[in-house]
């Protein structure tokens, strides 16, 4: 259970807008090269709370805990705790030679605006981006799918039924199709490039 953490959101001392992995060692690494004036709120497992700015923009980091369950989870109750964005950072897999390996994926949730945030900041900073709705891999088969993600596919499920405006925004790090994959260790090092899209698609917020 992650109950323990909420508090900290409860009591209004993180931002409406999270930026959200399953993975405590990508949030830290998010926290280290992006954040401003980081703080490290929570800190228990693999489940770890960060909160400071980018340019300008207050954000959280939120590492879950790994696996779905933890991820959806959170999102669950992220209605009630006053979340207004969530961005959800991580990889995902492509059973098409369509998106090559390293690709950068804006996982369409049907959040509009974040959509279109995120597609502004790619344009502005030269980012090669993809726009892909991405389903989770036990999607019934006939249907139209080249990228598969358990995270990102339910997620968008729970985001549907609560009204929360949500992104993901993916690293693709294997394909079926062609056998490639990234080891994990490189994953982590191409990271890069999805991290600063997350963070600019936030920092526009300020522009309005």
């Amino acid at each position: 259970m992650i109950d323990a953490v909420f508090e900290f959101f409860e009591t209004g001392v993180c931002p409406g807008r999270i930026i959200l992995s399953d993975d405590p060692l990508r949030i830290k690494m998010l926290a280290a090269h992006h954040l401003e004036n980081a703080v490290l709120l929570y800190e228990q497992g693999d489940r770890l709370l960060y909160t400071g700015h980018y340019k300008g923009a207050e954000v959280a980091l939120f590492s879950a805990g790994f696996g779905c369950g933890a991820v959806l989870e959170f999102a669950q109750k992220a209605k009630k705790l006053g979340l207004e964005e969530l961005i959800y950072i991580g990889a995902c897999t492509a059973v098409t030679d369509r998106y090559p390996l390293r690709a950068v994926i804006l996982a369409d949730g049907g959040s509009q605006g974040l959509l279109n945030r995120a597609l502004t900041a790619a344009a502005r900073y030269a980012i090669p981006a993809y726009v892909r709705t991405v389903l989770p891999p036990e999607s019934a088969p006939g249907e139209n799918i080249d990228i598969t993600d358990s995270v990102a596919g339910s997620l968008y499920e729970q985001a549907g039924i609560d009204g929360v405006k949500a992104l993901s925004i993916l690293t693709v790090s294997e394909n079926t199709k062609t056998g490639e994959k990234m080891e994990e260790h490189e994953l982590r090092s191409r990271f890069y490039a999805a991290a600063r899209l997350v963070f600019e698609t936030m920092a526009l917020v300020t522009d309005n």
